[in-house]
């Protein structure tokens, strides 16, 4: 009986951990949709400007458009972002993947566990 009931226990823990992390990639998807459609309409509008001759100042927050832009164009083509600190670099995921012997795929799958291991311990951390 003691068993059952620790089992039912783990089990409403996995159900839970499952349902947060399903919850956090549902609002991440959103989010990155949300943003595709929000760089369409600036797109739009900087054409829009450009036809009218209209030219629009530099603004801090052009640089952030540009880094968002990046960021949905590389989860659009699945390739790596990998982040030291403050830096953030894409690495093409098809020059990843024809490396000699096979050591592409395996470099990939070594970076996806080290990103879920960063955002564990990230999670833990509080942060």
């Amino acid at each position: 009986m003691r068993a059952l009931e620790a089992e039912r226990a783990r089990l409403a823990e996995v159900i839970r951990l499952e349902s947060r992390r399903q919850a956090i990639r549902d609002r991440t998807e959103s989010l990155e949709r949300d943003a595709v459609r929000i760089l369409q309409e600036l797109d739009a509008l900087d054409l829009e400007a450009k036809n009218a001759d209209t030219p629009i100042g530099e603004s801090p927050v052009r640089d952030e458009i540009a880094k968002l832009r990046d960021r949905v164009r590389a989860r659009e083509e699945c390739d790596v972002i990998i982040r030291f600190g403050s830096r953030i670099f894409r690495v093409d995921r098809d020059v990843v993947k024809i490396l000699p012997f096979g050591s592409g795929r395996l470099l990939l799958a070594y970076f996806k566990i080290a990103e879920r291991y960063y955002n564990t311990w990230r999670k833990r951390r509080g942060g």
